[in-house]
C-alpha cells in the first residue's frame, strides 16, 4: 500500500506543485517584515520540510518517470508550472538571508535556481516550439506563464541580497540583477497582453478559470518588489543613478496593475465557485502566493517612495494572507488523509 502511495505521489507530481515551498516561503519573509516573529520562525520550519520532501518526489520522478516529466514540460498547459522550481529556491535562499542572516543556503539556491531556470525556460520553448500538434490560444496559455516573470524576478532579489558578500565591482552585480529584472519586465508585458486577450476575446467557462490566473497579479507583485531591491542596490553605484527614476517608474506601475488584477480575479473565483463545485488542487497555491508577495512588496514600495500609509494596505494583507494559506493547507492534509484512507480500503 505504502508502496503504491509513493508510487503514485511521485508518477503524478503536478509541475506546479513547488507553488506550495513558493507560498509558505513568502508568507514567512511577510510575517518576517511585518514583525510577526513567531509565526515567521514556524512558517520558515515548515518551508525547509515542504522544499525537502518536494525535492525527493522531483528526483524520483526524473529518476523512473522521466517521460512524465517530459511530457508535462512539453505541454504549453503545464509545462511552465516547472519554474516553480526556480522561484521556491530563490524564496528559500531569501529567508534565510533576511530572518537567519545565513547566507550560504542563499547563494547555493541561488546558483542552483539558475541553472534550473537556465534549463528548464529554453527546454521548455523549445519543446512547444518544434511541437507538431498545438493547441489553440485558449486552450495553451494561462496564468502559469507569468511563472516567467516570477521566476526571473525572484533571481533578481535574491541575488540582490546576496551580492553584498561578494568582493565583485557592484556596477557588475547590479548588471545581472538589473537584467534578471527587465527580462521579468518584457516577459510580463508580452505574457500579459495573450492573457488580457483570451479572457476578453475567447468564451471562459468557470472551469477554465484556474487558479494560476492569480498569477496575473503575483507577478506584477514580484516584480514590484524587484524593482524596490533594486533601487535600493542602485542609490550607492554612480554608473545606475539614471537608471533610478525609471526603474521607479516601473515599480509603481507593476504595483498598479497588479493592485488593479485584485477585484478582477477576485470576482473570477466568487463567479467559479457559484458556478461549479471546487476542490483542493496543488494549482490553489498559485492563490496563496500572490497574497503573500503583494503584502510584501506593498510594504517595501511604501519605504521606497516614501509613503507610510501604504503600509496599512499591507498590515491588512497579511492576514488575508495567512487565512488563504491556513485554509488552503487544511484542504491538502485533508485531500491527502482521503486518498490515504482510499488507499488502506483497496489494499
Amino acid at each position: 500500500m505504502n508502496h503504491f502511495i509513493l508510487r503514485s505521489a511521485v508518477q503524478k507530481l503536478p509541475p506546479a506543485y513547488f507553488a506550495l515551498p513558493m507560498s509558505t516561503g513568502i508568507i514567512s519573509v511577510a510575517s518576517f517584515t511585518l514583525g510577526y516573529d513567531s509565526i515567521s520562525r514556524f512558517l520558515f520550519i515548515v518551508n525547509d520540510i515542504e522544499l525537502v520532501i518536494l525535492s525527493l518526489l522531483l528526483v524520483l520522478r526524473l529518476i523512473f518517470f522521466f517521460n512524465d516529466f517530459k511530457k508535462d514540460l512539453s505541454s504549453h498547459a503545464e509545462g511552465a508550472g516547472y519554474l516553480t522550481i526556480v522561484a521556491a529556491l530563490c524564496i528559500f535562499g531569501t529567508k534565510s538571508v533576511l530572518i537567519k542572516n545565513d547566507v550560504t543556503p542563499a547563494i547555493a539556491g541561488w546558483g542552483i535556481a539558475l541553472v534550473i531556470w537556465l534549463m528548464l525556460i529554453y527546454s521548455f520553448f523549445i519543446l512547444i516550439t518544434f511541437k507538431k500538434e498545438k493547441p489553440t490560444l485558449e486552450n495553451g496559455i494561462n496564468g502559469s506563464w507569468l511563472l516567467f516573470v516570477v521566476s526571473a524576478q525572484a533571481l533578481s532579489i535574491l541575488g540582490n541580497l546576496i551580492a553584498t558578500y561578494f568582493d565583485f565591482p557592484p556596477q557588475n552585480e547590479l548588471f545581472v540583477t538589473f537584467i534578471f529584472y527587465l527580462l521579468g519586465v518584457l516577459f510580463y508585458l508580452i505574457i500579459i497582453s495573450l492573457i488580457f486577450y483570451r479572457t476578453a476575446f475567447f468564451p471562459m467557462e468557470p472551469a477554465e478559470f484556474k487558479p494560476s490566473y492569480w498569477i496575473d497579479m503575483g507577478a506584477a507583485a514580484i516584480s514590484t518588489l524587484a524593482g524596490t531591491i533594486l533601487v535600493r542596490q542602485m542609490e550607492g553605484v554612480a554608473e545606475f543613478q539614471t537608471f533610478i527614476p525609471f526603474t521607479k517608474v516601473f515599480t509603481m506601475l507593476f504595483w498598479v496593475g497588479g493592485t488593479w488584477w485584485i477585484p478582477v480575479i477576485v470576482f473570477l473565483e466568487i463567479w467559479k465557485r457559484a458556478e461549479i463545485k471546487v476542490r483542493y488542487s496543488a494549482g490553489y497555491w498559485s492563490l496563496v502566493f500572490p497574497l503573500g508577495v503583494y503584502t510584501v512588496c506593498t510594504w517595501h514600495l511604501s519605504l521606497v517612495m516614501g509613503l507610510p500609509f501604504l503600509k496599512r494596505i499591507s498590515e491588512v494583507f497579511i492576514f488575508i494572507a495567512w487565512i488563504a494559506w491556513l485554509t488552503t493547507y487544511l484542504n491538502m492534509l485533508f485531500r491527502f488523509a482521503k486518498q490515504l484512507h482510499g488507499a488502506k480500503k483497496i489494499s
